[in-house]
């Protein structure tokens, strides 16, 4: 602001500031990189929490809150007419077979309704359902590997045991998975299903969408569903637990706040490193300007105004570049409103940043007199006394030049280290949580597993006769490698709940084999104490509050219904982590005594639902070829292998640690920066110091082993740091992680060697490189000119 009898100086202050800007193009560029780099770093992890919580707001988003399984055609065609809701889609799983050509067939049978509900998962991308009973709509994925590339209105040939002969294609779906699990999705018509021999008119599901769902919460949803059951005579319906979850989740920027954080640190360095230097070389030029007249104050607005023009273009480049790349990688994430919020946050911490960083520079420029400005000069900082003389040699003049400035030595050395600090962090848990180890909870006796999987409800496969028997066992203990065949799991589907909700999972027998392995997952309450006790798996309890230790509720096994006592909660992963396939859908919910089982369902003798494969790991290949063979006639089971589990886990780990591991390398970039900003500084700085150091005898070789000292001590100090710092986090952090994902149990530590020592290896190498080219530039100058240099 200016007074009215002040005057008016800003145009000065401008043009000063312009000049200036002109005259440090290096500074420039290198100011520029570093705000940029943290306004991407920002910009790209806030729209990146933006984007993937608004796909899943958009996958929840008109598609279904509840399903009504076990349903007529009737009773579908009744849901339709009611006005409550807006949609209701009409689906029919018919189950899954085995093709000769080797794919897996999965057929299905749905409406258009259905068609749109389910659009996340298949999709009509071409064509119409099929109507009549030579009709399909089959995947791009059968179409391009097994259909011969056929079109719509062309004929393809189905040679599994339902559907063997010629059909006629009038759709192509896109399906979710289907290449990795070689399952081809077939939609078939209804007259196709009513012919089908497996056909239960009672074997429909109804997925519906209300009215106003905006305006209707969870409760009113669960009750109103109940009241139309109960007005039908329809069962339950199973209320959509993700659409709730989805539909009301809100932006975190958990994760992208941790980032700014270490975004801040990293850029406040940096950028308070460039400024400083900056004002150090041009030291004189600020003592002049003192001279004619200019204030502390102008001194002040001119860097002030340069650090505002520079961090406004970085800021725009780094938005402008998480913004693209958001788009790029998460095009279906777009909001606009929440994109917008995701930039105000990156500016506003962005500008903060930049505010911070040149606060201490321009206190330094202000500060100083004419005097001392005539004094000083760069390149000759005062290096702190000593108590007796050192020998001059290359290493000696070295280790000189680094302790000169050692605020400019702990910056540096600060900035080096962050990146490798968070890169040992990351690099440590992943070797701590490693694929193999990760799947091996969920195989902790062999390498392959068979389940009951069919569409068909558990306990009427095992009320016909379980195909889990003495037979198949003996079959697959002839296997070449097969060792041994273990009972892993007794289990059913069941259904459980009170009037505020219902949940639905596998229910476990609680048996003399397993109880102690249960036991040690008690969280809180006791084991059972009765037939009518049992232990819920806690993550169910923090969706129904009221579902506590005391409490009573319903439980379903099948069609058959009793009340039961929760006697304690058990966390599922120490110990029990029993699900099958990669997302493991049909982990344990809940485990009640062996003879509630009995009681409810005394028709049935036995109650395995997966077996544990024990065998030789040097015959997998046969042992996994022989156990698909004897599965190919069994559409009732599936084949569970370990490599499944680890594929997984590897692309999960890819996706959450390999990110980490990116921008720990990001935010080691802002040392890069500085790094290269300080040694250019020198390079200008010290052309005459060197020169003069030339001209009395040393030589070419020795100003580059003096030059490759000082490099080296600053990749050392950041290498120790690294060391001293990460490596006591990284082993407390992996301690932790190693807890919580193997049930308490320590794994030891592991340090990872191949990404430190990549680390180093750049970090050391930069040195060497940046060494050499600032000697061989000076040796394009004679000495003459480089003394007559003007500082």
């Amino acid at each position: 602001m200016t007074w009215p009898f002040e005057n008016d100086t800003s145009a000065i202050v401008k043009k000063l500031a312009k000049r200036s800007l002109a005259s440090e193009k290096r500074r420039n560029l290198m100011v520029v990189i570093a705000v940029a780099l943290a306004a991407f770093l920002i910009s790209f992890a806030a729209i990146l929490s933006v984007s993937v919580a608004q796909i899943q707001r958009n996958q929840a988003a008109d598609t279904y809150e509840a399903v009504f399984t076990g349903v007529e055609a009737s009773d579908v065609a009744a849901l339709k007419d009611l006005p409550e809701f807006a949609r209701v889609g009409e689906y029919y799983l018919l189950g899954q077979e085995h093709s000769e050509q080797g794919y897996n067939a999965s057929y299905v049978y749905c409406d258009s309704d259905m068609i749109y509900i389910a659009r996340s998962q298949m999709e009509l991308v071409k064509g119409e359902l099929p109507e009549r009973e030579n009709e399909v709509a089959v995947s791009e994925y059968f179409l391009s590997s097994y259909g011969s590339n056929a079109g719509i209105g062309e004929t393809v040939r189905l040679d599994t045991e339902s559907f063997h002969g010629d059909y006629t294609v009038t759709g192509i779906l896109s399906n979710v998975g289907e290449k990795e699990g070689n399952t081809c999705a077939i939609a078939v018509s209804k007259a196709a299903l009513t012919r089908w021999a497996g056909f239960d008119p009672a074997g429909y599901r109804a997925y519906v969408h209300f009215q106003n769902d905006e305006q209707l919460n969870q409760e009113i949803m669960t009750a109103c569903c109940r009241e139309i059951a109960a007005r039908y005579g329809l069962p339950h319906a199973g209320m959509n637990s993700s659409y709730f979850a989805y539909a009301s989740k809100s932006i975190d920027f958990a994760s992208a706040g941790g980032i700014a954080a270490l975004v801040l640190i990293g850029g406040y360095v940096v950028i308070q490193s460039i400024f400083r230097i900056s004002i150090q070389d041009k030291i004189q030029s600020y003592g002049q300007l003192r001279t004619i007249g200019a204030t502390s104050k102008q001194i002040r607005r001119v860097v002030k105004r340069e650090s505002r023009r520079l961090g406004s273009i970085g800021i725009l480049l780094g938005v402008l570049l998480g913004v693209a790349g958001g788009l790029l990688l998460f095009p279906k994430g777009f909001h606009g409103l929440y994109y917008g919020a995701a930039v105000l946050l990156t500016v506003l911490i962005c500008w903060f940043m930049v505010t911070i960083s040149v606060r201490r520079p321009v206190k330094i420029a202000a500060g100083i007199s004419p005097l001392e400005a005539v004094r000083f000069s760069a390149g000759q900082e005062r290096i702190r006394s000593r108590k007796k003389p050192i020998k001059l040699n290359p290493v000696s003049m070295g280790l000189a030049n680094f302790r000169r400035d050692r605020k400019k030595a702990a910056s540096i050395a600060a900035s080096l280290s962050l990146g490798g600090i968070l890169l040992l962090i990351v690099s440590s848990v992943v070797l701590t949580r490693s694929p193999e180890q990760a799947a091996r909870l969920y195989f902790p006796d062999g390498d392959y597993k068979i389940y009951l999987s069919s569409e068909q409800p558990e306990e009427e496969i095992m009320a016909a006769g379980n195909p889990l028997n003495d037979g198949l066992r003996q079959e697959i203990l002839s296997v070449d490698g097969v060792t041994d065949v273990l009972v892993t799991r007794q289990a059913l589907h069941a259904k459980f709940g009170s009037s505020a909700g219902t949940e639905a999972g596998m229910c476990d027998a609680l048996t003399d084999e397993n109880r102690q392995e249960v036991e040690a997952a008690l969280i809180s309450g006791a084991m059972p104490a009765d037939a009518h006790s049992v232990l819920l798996a806690a993550s169910y309890q923090k969706h129904l509050a009221e579902m506590d230790v005391g409490a009573a509720m319903e439980l379903s096994l099948g069609q058959k219904t009793v009340t039961v006592t929760i006697s304690g909660l058990l966390d599922p992963v120490r110990g029990t982590s029993n699900g099958h396939g990669a997302l493991a859908l049909d982990s344990v919910a809940l485990f009640a005594p062996e003879e509630l089982f009995r009681e409810l369902h005394p028709e049935i003798e036995n109650f395995d639902y997966s077996w544990s494969i024990v065998s030789d790991p040097k015959k997998a290949e046969r042992v996994e070829a022989g156990l698909q063979e004897i599965l190919s006639s069994r559409s009732n089971l599936g084949l569970d292998t370990i490599g499944t589990h680890i594929a997984y886990e590897k692309m999960q780990s890819g996706l959450i640690f390999g990110g980490l591991q990116a921008l720990s390398w990001l935010i080691f970039l802002f040392g890069v920066v500085n790094l290269i900003n300080t040694t250019l500084s020198n390079q200008m700085s010290r052309k005459r110091e060197n020169s003069i150091l030339r001209s009395v005898g040393l030589t070419g070789k020795q100003l580059c082993r003096m030059n490759i000292c000082e490099g080296l001590c600053y990749a050392a100090f950041a290498a120790l740091a690294v060391l001293l710092i990460g490596l006591p986090i990284a082993v407390v952090v992996c301690r932790e992680v190693s807890r919580q994902s193997f049930a308490g149990e320590i794994v030891p530590y592991q340090f990872p060697i191949l990404e430190m020592g990549l680390f180093l290896l750049v970090l050391f190498g930069l040195e060497f490189l940046l060494s050499a080219w600032t000697v061989s530039r000076q040796r394009k100058q004679s000495l003459v000119e480089q003394m007559r240099a003007v500082e």
